[in-house]
């Protein structure tokens, strides 16, 4: 309840804390987009006077023809020069056109060129308002805000002032405020000012006769922000004050929970022992807090049990025992229901799986079966027809030799191909015999050993013989492509309950954990365990072994 409760003071602190955060930075925020816009009509004012009181008295600097386009002005003060000022005549002139000349002052000071067309000479006057004074003048900024301007340069035109003595075009003012308000954004926000200063500022750009400047409105957080502190300290304290209060008032309702804590601990003792019923009393303790404990324990110790049991179940033991609690335990009936139908759902599923395993492999192998019997039934008497007559050909003698090597060398391809499929040997006289024409078609390097140990009193199942000349085919292409061996040994004893293989060379091995893009390890592997059989394969840089073990029952 104390956690609760001052969690609930100090959500609703915290909220009328950003609400009159919020307000107050909402009130700044409009404060100062009135003095900026205050400032922004002075300075329109102040450069519409300016324009009037030269044009209208027809008081310019230079008259003069358009020769090159630039025109170089010099400004006195007596018989001092204030500054030399490059005016680029435009092209086009329709109105009065205002160019900035400020970063050609030599005291930074707003320098400003007038530009006018009087027929075929420009009426020029360079000028310095006081645009300085205007924004000094910092009534509703408080202690530290200022208005300032900045050219589309970044630098800055009017002096700050933070920094009075530095001439202002030396400022580079490369501010979030300065990149929107170039970009024609006019908007407010909390920002980081020139100094690294975060500030509240309201900016806009400010275009008049085609003259562009930025002009920004800003105060130090800060300062802006001081209210806040007084109104944050008020909060904690009264904070403070509340939680002592719900803390007493809490400590003092305690003593009257005794009665639902005792409840509490004769439902969790009943739970202990699997009954979700009331009825079942249990002898108390005469410390209702050591009774509400020894409660939980008891339940912490059947859970454990439960989790544990359920943990063996899931993992695929089910062997595991369980004792139930009594005869009214349900949830431990309800485990132990559980593990019986886990286990009979895993003899099904692998039962299912293996027929599906070697139905695939029976449908595999007589499709091989087939497709053997059509080459050669089928296509071997149409090659050997048509080698005949080529034969009886009246082709020249050369050409009819090349037509029959050819003939041949397809004849002896499609026969391979057939053999390869389902040789007929394999039907004939078993795995043992079909693996030894097998290794007799293989003209290599490879030194092979075979020994065949046949036993005549037992007559291997043709599934059986099927899927040891398959490994044994498999092996033998895998030799031959990646194990760079020079002798291969192989095995195959027949006893009267089982036939074992035996597969070895002396290659360089490879990591059979190791994930390949092929499937000849996993066929095999399948072949023999369809058939109820032990597949074990090891392999090292002196060699690979496969141990094949197939029971006859």
């Amino acid at each position: 309840m104390v956690i609760f409760t001052v969690m609930i003071m100090a959500i609703l602190s915290f909220i009328y804390y950003m609400q009159f955060r919020q307000a107050l930075q909402e009130r700044v925020f409009l404060q100062l987009q009135s003095v900026k816009q205050l400032k922004v009509s002075q300075i329109l004012h102040r450069l519409e006077s300016v324009h009037e009181d030269f044009w209208l008295s027809n008081h310019f600097i230079d008259k003069r023809k358009n020769i090159d386009g630039l025109v170089y002005h010099v400004l006195s003060s007596g018989d001092t020069t204030v500054g030399i000022y490059p005016v680029k005549i435009p092209s086009q002139l329709q109105d009065v056109k205002i160019i900035d000349l400020t970063t050609y002052d030599p005291n930074g000071l707003i320098t400003l060129a007038f530009i006018q067309k009087n027929k075929s000479q420009f009426e020029i006057a360079i000028v310095q308002p006081d645009i300085q004074r205007i924004l000094l003048e910092r009534t509703g900024l408080g202690e530290t805000g200022e208005s300032y301007l900045v050219g589309e340069d970044k630098l800055m035109r009017s002096r700050s002032r933070f920094y009075p003595d530095q001439i202002p075009t030396e400022i580079l003012v490369n501010t979030r405020g300065v990149n929107n308000a170039l970009k024609g954004t006019k908007d407010h926000g909390i920002i980081t000012d020139y100094r690294g200063v975060r500030v509240f500022s309201a900016y806009e750009k400010l275009v008049y006769k085609g003259l562009s400047f930025v002009i920004l409105t800003e105060m130090d957080e800060q300062e802006a922000l001081f209210p806040l502190e007084s109104l944050r300290n008020n909060i904690m304290l009264v904070f403070v004050i509340l939680v002592g209060v719900v803390f007493a008032f809490s400590y003092e309702m305690s003593g009257q929970l005794v009665k639902p804590v005792i409840s509490t601990e004769r439902k969790l003792n009943e739970m202990s022992k699997g009954i979700f019923s009331m009825n079942s009393p249990f002898e108390r303790r005469g410390d209702e807090f050591g009774e509400m404990f020894l409660a939980l324990e008891k339940l912490i110790g059947v859970m454990n049990q439960s989790v544990s049991f359920a943990n063996e179940i899931g993992s695929g033991n089910f062997d595991a025992e369980y004792e139930l609690l009594g005869p009214e335990d349900k949830l431990g009936a309800a485990l132990i229901d559980m593990k019986e139908r886990l286990q009979l759902y895993q003899q099904n599923e692998k039962k299912h799986k293996l027929e599906n395993q070697r139905s695939l492999i029976s449908g595999e192998e007589k499709e091989r079966e087939r497709l053997s019997k059509e080459l050669h039934d089928g296509l071997g008497p149409m090659l050997t027809f048509l080698r005949i007559q080529v034969e009886s050909s009246k082709l020249e003698e050369q050409e009819r030799i090349k037509i029959l090597g050819v003939l041949d060398e397809v004849i002896g391809e499609m026969r391979k191909i057939s053999n390869n499929l389902m040789p007929s040997v394999l039907s004939d006289f078993g795995a043992g015999e079909a693996i030894r024409n097998l290794l007799g078609q293989f003209s290599s390097n490879l030194n092979i050993r075979y020994q065949y140990d046949e036993n005549a009193e037992i007559e291997i199942p043709r599934d059986i013989s099927i899927a040891l000349y398959r490994v044994v085919q498999e092996a033998i292409n895998n030799v031959l492509k990646h194990s760079d061996a020079k002798n291969l040994n192989i095995s195959l004893t027949e006893f009267s309950d089982r036939v074992s293989l035996y597969i070895q060379d002396d290659g360089v091995g490879f990591d059979h954990d190791q994930r390949t893009s092929g499937n000849g390890l996993r066929n095999m592997r399948e072949r023999v365990v369809v058939e109820n059989g032990i597949f074990e394969l090891n392999s090292s840089p002196r060699g690979t072994v496969i141990e094949v073990e197939i029971p006859l029952a």
